[in-house]
């Protein structure tokens, strides 16, 4: 789970750094009329608070998920399909629909 939420991180960090890259332009474009546009700034999410997270969340987020894959069917079927879906190798797709332990 760290690894997905370094890889989140990178790229919020990738998005963030182009939407600044672009603002110099879009003022380029504006010409002389002075006009600035006027946002909330970023948003976040609590979670997206680096001492949010804990060790102990992590393994309750993953109970919870491991018990609606093994309860909820329709649940368990768009995870695989969001998953093993891409995969077009036979034998990898059939890996990774096993990995669900149906």
């Amino acid at each position: 789970m760290t690894g997905y939420k370094i890889i989140t991180s990178l790229a919020f960090s990738a998005a963030f750094l182009t939407a600044i890259a672009s603002v110099p332009a879009a003022r380029a474009q504006m010409g002389t009329s002075g006009a600035v546009a006027v946002t909330n700034g970023p948003q976040i999410d609590p979670g997206d608070r680096p001492d949010a997270w804990s060790a102990q969340q992590n393994v309750r987020d993953s109970k919870r998920y491991e018990a609606a894959l093994h309860a909820n069917g329709s649940f368990r079927a768009n995870r695989i399909n969001k998953e093993c879906g891409p995969i077009n190798d036979p034998q990898l797709h059939a890996s990774c629909v096993a990995s669900f332990g149906q």
